[in-house]
């Protein structure tokens, strides 16, 4: 009866050690070795508590994302059906979690990870955790451009969002011409949210009066 709260403290100890090495080292250059002697414990753990080195990899997501989500709600005010204000919160919790050295920081490294080097489950994983965050966004976009905003202009609007934040987080030489710091503080941080959430305001005010075209494929030869 006593080594039940024993298990469970070493597989607390594995998933905090995997959330560090998988983060920093993404999927295929971490060692379970390594991820084992971080939490000191025995090399069979991983196995035991887990299933293997990918069972832990994907418990380590799940974690992550839990993690962020709490600490979001910690310090950013209520969701709202304010399309703007979701937006804002949005950008305010992705620009965050790229400077962050938290959870919510954690969380971005592992999306950066896949990205460049992805796991052979990568796509399972971005689409369980990734895609719910992309569709609201799509459906925030879609209600403020207006019921004859196209897919294709709500998928530019999405991709140019995005890509804000993937600069950010793999060009470290645009953080410092931006924020002269690698590691930018709060302040800097909400004046940046704001100019950018500007910006896309301005983009989808300037989108909106454009009519509904259809793209033709282009023909070969």
């Amino acid at each position: 009866m006593q080594q039940e709260p024993l298990r469970h403290h070493t597989r607390d100890r594995l998933l905090e050690a995997a959330c560090k090495r998988f983060s920093e080292k993404g999927y295929r250059a971490t060692r379970t070795q390594d991820i084992c002697r971080d939490a000191n414990a025995n090399m069979a753990a991983v196995n035991y508590h887990f299933g293997g080195k990918a069972a832990l990899y994907k418990a380590v997501w799940d974690y992550a994302l839990q993690q962020a989500e709490q600490q979001e709600k910690e310090h950013l005010p209520a969701s709202s059906s304010e399309d703007r204000e979701w937006i804002y919160k949005y950008v305010h919790t992705c620009v965050t979690s790229i400077f962050g050295d938290g959870m919510e920081g954690m969380l971005r490294r592992l999306v950066v990870h896949e990205f460049s080097d992805p796991s052979p489950f990568g796509k399972e994983i971005l689409l369980r955790h990734i895609t719910p965050h992309a569709e609201e966004l799509s459906f925030r976009l879609h209600r403020m451009l207006g019921e004859r905003a196209t897919d294709y202009q709500i998928g530019c609007c999405v991709f140019a969002i995005q890509s804000l934040f993937t600069s950010l987080s793999f060009n470290r030489s645009s953080v410092h011409v931006i924020f002269r710091n690698a590691k930018p503080a709060a302040a800097e941080v909400d004046q940046f949210v704001r100019e950018i959430c500007a910006f896309i305001m301005g983009g989808i005010h300037s989108i909106r009066p454009i009519p509904r075209t259809r793209i033709e494929p282009r023909q070969n030869g």
